[in-house]
């Protein structure tokens, strides 16, 4: 971790952004294997130590030739090539040489003969016994797949600082990598603070809560590769909270709850106590506002409010940034799009709003369809929103049809209506 400045007065979301992402430094690198590396982030360039096709290879079945033998060939004035006994198949290393007139059965993605250029095809050819008869004149490279069309010898099939999906591992594994180099997953130590909150599971009483937004964080942490570790909950006391933030081991602790100024609101006088250093403390945004990252011996500690759509904000504007730089990702964890509201809406601040909604396509044209009123929901409005509007600070009214930005949630995908 790399030591921060103290700002001890609620800064821009900008500036709350780009501390997170200065907060960590790119994480170990390790070698997995490739069943294991899906959606890891690829810590190294992965070269190729070979051509790709290592030789010309046929990308039909047919016959092998050389070009020139074909020169003027027709249905009505077929040439006559000369059939070797040998028939190439995919895997085996030809032990043939053609000589002029002569010809060869090849299998797709059977290496080439020396001496032939092109194949014909099986529709423009006909053999009778040793002889094939050829109807069509071929041109040198027809139906080849020449050394290195695929991929040079030594160039990067998979970037560093790229998402292992499928393909990109399909491509690891072409060029013969059973292991791949990924950064190491940020473990991230998550607790709830709270009398009244319950491990799911407990048995309900009247007054209580489950732990909904602390296991919602620990989700949206494995959406982005991150490992979450449960520290538990800890009721309104200082000594309680300060119990479970002293023994947690993780580079990264989060807790939910406890961030305002009222009684019971204990987290950063525990921060102050177990030395932990503020890097800032809230945050010019809504929700989120209360908001606070701290670091004490190498560990980042953030204090996150309660409520599930706060951190659900807090996660995507703040931890993000922060993820992709323990990832060193050279691609955006989160798309960002512009879209045209499908209705209006009024509001007014010195924050940035985040409005939930509906981001979906619609005659080709993306939109967003804010959710009404734009103001906290519960978890379950939010279980049915796939993104949010970023609303700059001011006053005012944005009438249908406006262009707003727009960030999907993780895992989520565009709808469409």
């Amino acid at each position: 971790m790399l030591e921060m400045p103290s700002r001890p007065q609620p800064i821009s979301l900008k500036e709350a952004a780009a501390l997170a992402a200065g907060a960590v430094s790119p994480a170990p690198v390790r070698w997995v294997p490739v069943d294991a590396a899906l959606h890891r982030i690829s810590a190294r360039d992965l070269v190729s130590a070979f051509p790709i096709p290592s030789e010309a290879r046929s990308r039909m079945d047919g016959y092998a030739v050389r070009a020139r033998d074909t020169r003027g060939a027709s249905r009505a004035d077929p040439r006559r090539l000369r059939c070797l006994d040998q028939t190439l198949t995919a895997g085996m290393m030809p032990a043939v040489s053609l000589e002029p007139g002569m010809a060869c059965r090849i299998f797709t993605g059977a290496v080439v003969p020396q001496g032939a250029d092109a194949v014909i095809p099986d529709e423009d050819a006909e053999r009778s016994g040793d002889e094939i008869r050829v109807f069509a004149e071929a041109c040198p490279g027809q139906w080849i797949s020449p050394a290195g069309e695929i991929m040079a010898h030594g160039t990067a099939g998979v970037r560093a600082g790229t998402r292992l999906t499928a393909p990109r591992l399909g491509a690891a594994t072409a060029m013969g990598y059973a292991r791949v180099p990924v950064r190491t997953r940020c473990r991230v130590a998550v607790m709830s603070t709270g009398s009244e909150i319950l491990e799911p599971g407990a048995a309900w009483r009247p007054g209580a809560s489950y732990a909904d937004t602390r296991y919602l964080l620990a989700a949206w942490l494995r959406c982005l590769g991150a490992a979450p570790i449960h520290l538990g909950c800890a009721v309104d006391d200082p000594s309680a909270i300060g119990a479970l933030l002293d023994k947690a081991s993780s580079p990264v602790v989060v807790t939910t709850g406890g961030t305002g100024h009222g009684d019971k609101d204990f987290v950063f006088r525990v921060w102050k106590d177990l030395g932990i250093t503020p890097v800032f403390r809230g945050v010019a945004m809504k929700p989120g506002g209360g908001t606070a990252l701290g670091h004490r011996k190498g560990c980042l500690f953030w204090a996150v409010p309660g409520s599930p759509w706060a951190a659900t904000v807090v996660f995507h504007e703040l931890f993000v940034p922060m993820l992709e730089s323990w990832y060193a990702s050279k691609e955006p964890f989160i798309p960002t799009y512009t879209a045209r509201l499908e209705r209006g809406l009024i509001w007014e601040g010195r924050e940035v709003r985040a409005v939930p909604g509906s981001l979906f396509i619609r005659k080709e044209t993306l939109r967003f369809d804010p959710v009404v009123p734009p103001s906290f929901p519960c978890l379950f409005d939010l279980a049915e929103t796939n993104a949010y509007a970023v609303i700059p600070p001011g006053r005012g009214r944005l009438d249908r049809e406006t262009l707003v930005t727009v960030r999907l949630l993780a895992g989520h995908g565009i709808a469409s209506r």
